[in-house]
């Protein structure tokens, strides 16, 4: 799915939204997940006519919401099937059927990953399900979700970090050995204020400015790629595995919608157990 597709498909979602909500809006008990009217729309729109199997098995979801903040509300999607030549998750798209831009992100794996663990936070303006649909390289769609209710997270004032010395400083957190030919988990804070475009401190007339796009590699080597937008919280954070075979430098490059490129690299030492 290019950029350019996902912007159109933004548009369109907020469009529609508009109009779904008013007939949803006084729900708060959790309804039948397949009928949401958003979800409805959201997956003809992704995915057409392609069957999406229950995540059982393949993929899990899990989300932390008893939190004050509801614009950073930590998400955990983990996957229970290694990374191989022969089968892997390719793609997870991460979707809050009712905020704003409901395709919160979509994530790209490779067997370089080892593992498909995807940790970060996202806001919800709504009561919501959040989705988490992976993609194997076969074509096949498995599906995890749940409830959320929680409110009010895309319209909270912005983190305004952006005239902060340390803004777009990358940091990473991992343990203190990385392990050769197993997966590794490595943590990535990029320092961002990820304006939401419903910001109640938002200036008029000014475009929010939020983290579009990420890579990650290790060498050449891909580990993960993403589209992401303002249902990521301020000060993005990403939880990944990366599988090291040797000595290397993981790096991470990232972009924001005012065309800002950020980029960190640290040296990998790897051992054996």
């Amino acid at each position: 799915m290019t950029s350019r597709f996902m912007h159109r498909l933004t548009v369109f979602l907020i469009c529609v939204g508009f109009f779904v909500n008013v007939s949803f809006a006084r729900s708060v008990s959790e309804p039948d997940h397949e009928i949401v009217p958003e979800w409805l729309v959201i997956k003809d729109l992704m995915f057409g006519e392609k069957n999406i199997r229950s995540g059982e098995g393949v993929i899990s979801l899990y989300l932390n919401t008893k939190l004050d903040d509801v614009s950073t509300v930590p998400v955990m999607v983990n996957a229970n099937l290694d990374q191989t030549e022969e089968r892997y998750i390719q793609a997870i798209y991460l979707v809050v059927d009712r905020n704003p831009i409901p395709t919160a992100g979509k994530f790209r794996f490779t067997p370089q990953s080892g593992r498909v663990k995807l940790e970060t936070r996202l806001r919800f303006e709504k009561f919501s399900f959040v989705r988490a649909v992976a993609e194997l390289n076969t074509g096949e769609l498995y599906m995890d979700q749940r409830w959320v209710e929680v409110s009010g997270g895309c319209s909270a004032p912005s983190g305004k970090n952006g005239d902060d010395p340390s803004f777009g400083k990358i940091r990473f957190r991992a343990d203190d050995r990385f392990y050769a030919n197993q997966p590794n988990l490595v943590q990535v804070q990029i320092k961002h204020p990820n304006e939401s475009a419903l910001a109640s401190d938002l200036e008029p007339g000014r475009d929010a400015r939020f983290i579009d796009k990420i890579d990650i590699a290790f060498d050449d080597a891909l580990v993960m790629s993403a589209d992401v937008n303002f249902s990521i919280s301020d000060n993005p954070v990403f939880k990944f595995y990366f599988l090291p075979e040797t000595d290397g430098r993981l790096t991470v490059k990232a972009r924001d919608t005012h065309d800002t490129q950020f980029s960190h690299s640290i040296q990998v030492l790897t051992s054996h157990k």
